[in-house]
């Protein structure tokens, strides 16, 4: 027997004194330069800004949304936005969407919900469900995947309601990447990387010109990789994206971009969740934990070696813009979309004893999976979490015309945009089910290899064997953007939405047959701002906005999309109020911002883990903070991104009276990020080429993973740093990551977290020409 012990009490406070050491470092030579930064707030006239090495700002502020719907630079923009450029990502050594969003305080990652799971990217931002809020160059990507960051300029994340702009869902917000585009010039770029775990990858970018105003633009991807600290998890892909420009320097351009990724992994559903009852509550507390954080090794990996995900990803993209005049200008952007995906998987579990819903007896609770662990036996585990697979072909098409107009009406200035959006998606899947059974595996010392006679194997005539299903929008948007003095505006607009879903699955009731649902509905979905910039460096706001997110929002990526009893059921309605400011100092170099925010959301979806079952729970949630932020450079050397969020989350009316006034799951109370570096080269002279130094601090408050309140994901702090060099045309650097080796957890859900890995390195070398 083993006796079993808390770890995490166990861990030291130098980890979180060390990430906090790295910022407070920071404070003296801010101070010697904050008198220069008030004196440069009051100037009128906009100074040179501070670019990076890929053409990006480095004070964020200045750069562009990326959108033809929202025109101007994040300054501009009345919400919080965060922009994560692609130089930091290259000196982090980001390979994937995932990594890029660790530098967004209040995004948290998800395992995958509902019968049989959807793993894939599924984030939350604020807290808020977020895995149909993902978009490539302004147009929504509907693929469920994991996704390379190898063809990525920039990525940017918009938090708040932002149906008005992006359309149906957006209650935490929406995340959005930009591609790597053809421009006027000729580059190459080939760059290598080598890791733990082991990481092998190569990444080539081809830019060509061809003509005055053409170019062509190739970039290239392979990744094999073993994930660090995680038995038996893989990631390997391989990708390319293409992209043609025409017009390019003129008033009207068109991209004609190609995207193709294929991706063969392990689909990791973690560790289990245990919570302590009766006489266990008083030796390791009430609340539920990952196994790991009672000494269980985090490498440990539950799945089996029939799990898998292999995806393909097709997206062919057409961006068109001209501009007609100096007052108006006409884009219109549209995506073909094709996916396949092969998926099989296990959820481990653990249970309390009992049945499902119901409180086991203490008798019930000691014969327990948990009940013997906590009594340092090794149990069996059990295998759930619905179908173990499905191989699934998804279609998506989008068109939105946008028309941006810049007039005057007597004294009054103003910018008007105008737009319609088409979109329609459909999915069809089919069962895989097993045969035989997957044998027993225990805690301590699961098996790997399934028993002999195990084997997957397609079932479209099982239950549930077939599922087909199709949503289509149609969408108008208006907004404009009033100047009352070259101070004083007042930005007003609103989409209207309809929304229709279809639903069919085969059942073998009544000797097998298929069953319809469908779904309609309509809505608006309003955003006011008033806006105050005294100086060009400097925009103060209050922003109002509603989003709605309706049952069967996201066929290619929800478990079920709609069916005969959720066919009824009302969209969630989500509001959210912001006031914040922006602000750059030091000639706008450095960029400060702030704001505070609540959102509320009414009716709240709820997708039962096991079932794959979507209920309309009644409840209604609210999540409300500050977000402060800091971008750009101090000096000429020093450059730093840094952004603190404090959230307060409230559960404030549920069908389950005790669930009122708790804290609204995956929603961490403090977040920080921090990511600052300092060129050597700049500061001593004599140093030949550009020697880098970074270091970087990510650090989230443990989260609640159920509305009952009664199990955590523990705190995350990961403490990272580079060395680089570049002379020439030649660039080698290395990356250490939680260098703390803290037990860190890369994704949760109500009943399973997965471990990241410890401690780890990676070296790259590249070159341009």
């Amino acid at each position: 027997m083993k006796t079993l012990r808390t770890l995490r009490s166990q861990a030291p406070n130098a980890a979180l004194t060390a990430g906090l050491a790295v910022t407070m470092s920071a404070i003296p030579m801010f101070g010697a330069v904050a008198q220069e930064a008030a004196d440069s707030t009051l100037g009128e006239e906009l100074s040179t800004i501070t670019v990076e090495g890929d053409g990006s700002p480095a004070n964020t502020l200045e750069a562009s949304t990326g959108l033809s719907r929202l025109p101007g630079t994040v300054q501009d923009t009345p919400q919080t936005v965060q922009v994560i450029t692609q130089q930091t990502m290259q000196q982090q050594g980001v390979t994937t969407l995932e990594q890029a969003l660790r530098n967004v305080p209040g995004v948290t990652s998800g395992i995958g919900e509902g019968g049989g799971g959807m793993n894939g990217d599924q984030f939350r931002i604020r807290g808020f469900q977020a895995k149909g809020d993902i978009y490539i160059n302004g147009l929504r990507d509907f693929g469920v995947y994991v996704r390379d960051s190898f063809a990525y300029e920039s990525v940017e994340v918009f938090k708040g309601s932002t149906s008005e702009s992006f359309g149906v869902g957006t209650t935490g917000g929406a995340i959005n990447s930009t591609l790597k585009a053809a421009h006027l010039g000729d580059k190459y770029d080939v760059e290598g990387q080598f890791g733990s775990g082991p990481l092998y990858r190569g990444v080539f970018d081809i830019n060509k010109q061809f003509g005055d105003t053409s170019a062509i633009r190739i970039v290239g991807m392979v990744n094999e990789q073993d994930v660090a600290d995680r038995n038996h998890v893989e990631s390997n892909r391989y990708g390319v994206m293409a992209d043609v420009g025409f017009g390019l320097g003129t008033d009207q351009t068109l991209h004609v971009n190609y995207l193709y990724q294929h991706g063969e992994r392990t689909p990791d559903y973690g560790v289990p969740v245990v919570t302590p009852q009766f006489g266990d509550v008083a030796r390791f507390g009430s609340l539920g934990q990952p196994v790991t954080e009672f000494g269980v090794p985090r490498d440990t990996f539950y799945g089996k070696v029939t799990d898998q995900d292999v995806t393909d990803v097709n997206m062919l993209t057409v961006n068109f813009k001209k501009e007609v005049n100096d007052w108006l200008t006409v884009s219109n952007d549209t995506r073909f979309g094709y996916y396949t995906r092969d998926f099989a998987t296990t959820v481990p579990g653990c249970s309390t004893g009992g049945s499902r819903g119901s409180t086991p007896t203490e008798a019930q609770y000691a014969a327990s999976c948990t009940g013997q662990f906590f009594a340092g036996m090794d149990p069996d585990i059990s295998f759930g979490g619905g179908n173990p697979g499905y191989y699934q072909e998804s279609w998506s098409v989008q068109n939105i015309t946008t028309l941006t107009a810049k007039f005057e009406t007597g004294a009054l200035r103003h910018e008007l945009v105008a737009g319609i959006d088409l979109n329609t998606t459909s999915s069809e899947r089919t069962l895989v089910s097993v045969a035989g059974d997957k044998g027993t595996s225990t805690i301590w010392n699961p098996v790997y290899e399934n028993t002999t006679g195990y084997y997957l194997y397609s079932n479209p005539y099982g239950n549930n064997g077939q599922r087909d299903s199709s949503a289509n929008d149609f969408g108008a948007f208006i907004s404009d953007r009033v100047w009352f003095t070259d101070q004083i505006s007042l930005l007003a607009g609103a989409r209207y939405d309809s929304y229709s879903s279809d639903y069919s699955y085969w059942t073998t009731t009544g000797g097998g047959q298929w069953v319809n649902a469908d779904s309609h509905t309509t809505f608006w979905s309003p955003k006011v701002s008033v806006i105050w910039e005294p100086t060009q460096f400097q925009t103060y706001y209050v922003s109002w906005a509603k989003s709605f997110t309706p049952q069967g929002a996201f066929p290619t990526n929800d478990i079920t999309v709609v069916n005969a009893d959720q066919q009824d059921l009302d969209p969630e309605d989500n509001e959210t109020w912001e006031a914040g400011f922006k602000v750059s100092f030091l000639e706008g170099k450095l960029g400060v911002t702030g704001a505070l925010f609540r959102t509320d959301k009414s009716n709240a979806f709820y997708t039962d883990p096991v079932t794959g079952d979507t209920v309309e729970t009644g409840e209604n949630q609210r999540v409300q903070g500050v977000e402060l932020g800091l971008t750009g450079t101090i000096t000429e050397a020093w450059s730093i991104q840094a952004s603190y969020a404090y959230y307060d989350s409230e559960i404030m009316t549920s069908t389950t009276d005790e669930y009122v006034g708790n804290e609204v799951p995956f929603v961490s109370t403090n977040n920080f990020t921090l990511w600052t570096t300092y060129n050597l080269s700049k500061a001593f002279h004599q140093i030949p080429g550009q020697l880098l130094v970074g270091a970087g601090v990510t650090y989230a408050d443990e989260y609640y993973t159920n509305t009952a309140n009664t199990a955590i994901i523990p705190e995350t702090f990961s403490l990272d740093a580079l060395v680089s060099y570049e002379k020439d045309n030649y660039r080698v650097a290395l990356n250490a990551y939680n260098l703390t080796d803290e037990l860190n957890y890369a994704a949760g859900w109500g009943n399973r977290a997965v471990p990241a890995s410890g401690r780890t390195f990676t070296l790259t070398v590249g070159a341009t020409f």
